[in-house]
């Protein structure tokens, strides 16, 4: 597995051939990682993608589908075998909440991500 690697604003990396890829793990790492910070529609090429944050944050219920949904998100990531754990926190006067989850790549290695 191979993608282009992410700087610490999120945009591609350019001009450094291929230390411009990310493979292996550390792709499956970068790519669990985007798609629990993809808002549902941002996606040009598959408006289907992404996790529905805003209309699940204004609901009463938002904790249990958001919850859900990431979990799926992680699972359905290429390079994904299994999730390990699975952990939140949830401030409730700025409605910020952090996803942690440890998860095993199809090579074998144990990953965390935070998003």
């Amino acid at each position: 597995m191979r993608t282009r690697r992410v700087d610490s604003n999120n945009d591609w990396t350019f001009g450094a051939g291929r230390q411009s890829y990310a493979t292996q793990s550390e792709a499956v790492r970068q790519k669990v990682k985007t798609r629990l910070q993809m808002f549902l529609g941002d996606w040009f090429l598959d408006q289907a993608v992404g996790i529905d944050w805003i209309t699940e944050m204004a609901s009463r219920n938002m904790t249990t589908k958001i919850l859900s949904d990431a979990r799926y998100c992680i699972l359905q990531t290429a390079g994904v075998r299994s999730l390990d754990k699975f952990t939140y926190t949830q401030e409730s006067k700025t409605r910020k909440l952090s996803i942690s989850a440890i998860y095993t790549d199809i090579y074998g290695q144990t990953n965390e991500v935070t998003a």
